[in-house]
């Protein structure tokens, strides 16, 4: 800013420099007449200085954009919006933003973990969250990696928080016998294991 200020200064001050020397002076004065190039001279640096500096830049970059950039608005996405709802504590709006994404994409199964995260951790509704995944199972065909991650987080919140060990063991099983090289499965044996092991 101090510096734009004052190049404005000594643009004034050129400008009177020139006005100066060009107006009133007798055509027959001929050491005014030659004192008029040295100041043309300079003035004329110093305006070409200053395109440099300002307009030069300017128009650069509005070749630039005409050039590479697209005049689009970037579309936000609704996965950026789920979590800024979330982010902000807004957990009913980034539930209905995440039911959305998965309508729209199918075969995402980060909707509808979220969710149930939501439910489970901020809304304290282990039901709700138990809910979201097993509709997440009967409404879709996942892959098997999928399917086994959605049972054995159903059966984590059965015993953690509904306190169903007979649940959670027959929910393991399922993985177990279903998915048998997933490492889900490895996963559900070792938890039956240390389950008869407590």
């Amino acid at each position: 800013m101090v510096g734009k200020i004052t190049h404005i200064l000594i643009f004034i001050f050129m400008a009177t420099i020139v006005i100066a020397s060009v107006v009133n002076v007798d055509p027959n004065d001929t050491a005014k007449l030659a004192l008029q190039l040295p100041v043309m001279l300079l003035a004329g640096l110093y305006v070409g200085f200053l395109f440099v500096l300002y307009v030069l830049p300017t128009l650069t970059d509005k070749a630039t954009n005409a050039v590479f950039s697209s005049n689009e608005r970037v579309k936000r996405e609704p996965l950026q919006d789920a979590q800024a709802a979330h982010a902000r504590g807004d957990y009913e709006d980034a539930i209905e933003i995440y039911r959305s994404i998965a309508e729209n994409e199918p075969l995402n199964r980060l909707p509808w973990v979220e969710i149930a995260k939501i439910e489970h951790d901020q809304l304290k509704d282990p039901e709700a969250s138990i809910h979201t995944l097993r509709t997440a199972l009967e409404e879709h065909e996942w892959p098997a990696d999928d399917t086994a991650f959605f049972m054995v987080r159903m059966a984590d919140i059965e015993l953690e928080d509904m306190e169903n060990p007979e649940q959670y063991a027959a929910i393991l099983n399922e993985v177990v016998e279903m998915f048998p090289e997933t490492r889900h499965s490895a996963n559900a044996i070792h938890k039956l294991k240390e389950m008869d092991h407590s």
